[in-house]
């Protein structure tokens, strides 16, 4: 499997505070306020998968490994890669939380749309490959339930995919739970504030008059 380090950080090196958050939902998803407790068998439903955003604009403090960056159907655990976005690249998080009660089979689909770009899909969480764990700290605040094998989406024989948008703004979802459920982490790069995007705007101005 190959890995690809990608560094984003450098078109967020002119914004301001900014933000890039669920914009509408679809289908079984509907949008939450983050909730103080997302462990297992805690927040559940069999009909409602919940999506909320967690950290906002924040600078990677470490590499984050994420397996999908690009507009595709992604239904087969060969579809995903190893894609490394580098420490100081500048990012939005959402988490997409499906778990139902009693431990008892459901499933359900949906999407989720953002303001800004997807740059990062994280869907696995098994023995030695524990992405969705490694990358909590985003959603401090937050309680989750680490160290457990197929936290994420098992894609293929499970029924499980996803797929991003050719917009990049959009994930959409179709997801078949037992035990655990599925769970899915998005980065999104925040877009530049509006004082950067006229900064922008007059330099193409003052190339265009030279």
């Amino acid at each position: 499997m190959r890995s690809i380090v990608l560094s984003v950080a450098a078109c967020a090196l002119v914004a301001g505070s900014a933000s890039a958050s669920i914009v509408a939902t679809s289908g079984a998803a509907t949008q939450i306020a983050r909730p103080a407790d997302a462990q297992l068998n805690v927040l559940t439903s069999s009909t409602v998968i919940y999506a909320w955003d967690e950290a906002q604009d924040v600078a990677l403090d470490r590499d984050v490994t994420v397996d999908a960056i690009a507009p595709g159907l992604y239904n087969d655990s060969t579809d995903l890669g190893s894609f490394v976005l580098a420490a100081g690249t500048r990012v939005s998080s959402h988490y997409i939380h499906f778990d139902s009660p009693s431990t008892s089979s459901a499933s359900a689909s949906g999407s989720v749309t953002f303001s800004d770009d997807i740059i990062g899909v994280i869907v696995r969480n098994g023995t030695g490959l524990r992405r969705l764990d490694l990358t909590d700290f985003l959603g401090l605040g937050t309680l989750f339930t680490p160290n457990v094998d197929q936290r994420g989406l098992e894609l293929g024989a499970n029924g499980d995919g996803f797929g991003i948008s050719l917009s990049t703004r959009r994930i959409e979802f179709s997801l078949r739970i037992a035990n655990p459920g599925d769970f899915i982490r998005v980065l999104t790069v925040p877009a530049p504030g509006a004082a950067a995007i006229l900064g922008l705007a007059g330099l193409a101005a003052l190339r265009r008059r030279r």
